[in-house]
């Protein structure tokens, strides 16, 4: 059992994977904003990587375990302590009954949004439409459908192995991805592309420009603010403004670039499946853990032109790394 003691910013259960399969149904995949930081704290304590975590935005997250256990923390470096004294990150710490982990904040020097709490055996909540994971705009999933709160109690899971065997493990330092200010990640031009919605020129513009993200910005869309976008000449004399589509159609949820009016907007884990406004590029799967990691109205965003087989390329290598190898003990 775990109690939750200050429930921060927001801290939410989330999974890796989230709900695959419901698009087309309005539902958004929810899971963890950062993929790639959830997959390697459960590889770290010997979980399934789809296994439950705590996803804690900007820290001010304490709570108590009421058992003993391990833990791994990783994403961004908050400053994490157990009973008042500093952890490290990407590693297995053994956590003895009573303890108290306190996550931390984000600090102006900060670099990240987002820290995950592994711990070994997982999060004992229901399964809804095949998921642990919050979806905090349907209210369902996680637990209780809602962000924790103060005085919260989660059941954990049993360990699947001797918890003395899990002590110790660590992430290859080398692996570890790097976090920054100024996020670059690649991106696949589309499915609203040229010549239909934007001139050569104007698609070019996405991949050559820097975009300052907004602080109105969350788990449903990243707002980017830049220069003055550029349209094909036929939908700027059309009578309605260009970013608008004659009918809705789907986004390509999490990663599509979504054009409302004048505002480029990055459609996260809970982005709108479905809607009448223009998405002129896809982050590729492997880079989307960046998304969790933008601080709003702070970090920028650059976009690297990627083909669709270069995409396929580069997520098969990314999986390569969630295997034992690449654990030290």
């Amino acid at each position: 059992m775990l109690k939750v003691l200050s429930a921060g910013v927001q801290t939410l259960v989330q999974d890796w994977m989230g709900r695959e399969g419901y698009l087309d149904k309005g539902v958004a995949p929810s899971g963890a904003m950062d993929h790639f930081a959830v997959r390697t704290g459960n590889l770290i304590v010997g979980n399934s990587l789809n296994e439950a975590v705590l996803e804690i935005t900007a820290g001010l997250f304490a709570a108590v375990f009421q058992t003993d256990t391990v833990i791994a923390i990783t994403g961004a470096n908050l400053a994490p302590q157990l009973n008042a004294n500093p952890i490290p990150l990407w590693e297995a710490t053994k956590i003895s009954k009573g303890a108290v982990f306190t996550s931390g904040n984000l600090r102006k020097d900060t670099l990240g949004f987002r820290e995950y709490l592994a711990i070994a055996g997982g999060i004992d909540v229901p399964m809804y439409l095949g998921s642990k994971s919050t979806a905090i705009y349907g209210g369902f999933g996680g637990y209780e459908g809602r962000a924790l709160k103060k005085g919260d109690e989660l059941k954990l899971s049993k360990p699947g192995g001797d918890l003395k065997s899990i002590e110790g493990r660590r992430f290859k330092v080398a692996l570890i991805p790097k976090y920054s200010k100024n996020w670059e990640m690649r991106a696949v031009p589309g499915p609203d592309g040229v010549p239909d919605y934007f001139s050569e020129e104007g698609m070019e513009f996405f991949f050559t420009e820097e975009f300052l993200t907004q602080l109105s910005s969350d788990r449903s869309g990243i707002r980017l603010a830049g220069p003055k976008l550029r349209w094909a000449k036929e939908r700027e004399v059309s009578g309605r403004h260009p970013s608008n589509v004659l009918m809705d159609h789907a986004y390509s949820v999490p990663g599509a670039l979504n054009i409302c009016g004048d505002t480029p907007i990055i459609f996260p884990r809970e982005g709108p499946t479905l809607g009448g406004y223009v998405c002129a590029l896809t982050v590729i799967y492997a880079d989307q853990w960046m998304l969790g990691q933008i601080v709003p109205g702070r970090d920028t965003v650059k976009f690297i032109y990627c083909t669709p087989d270069e995409a396929t390329q580069i997520r098969k290598e990314q999986d390569k790394v969630f295997e034992e190898k690449s654990i030290i003990h």
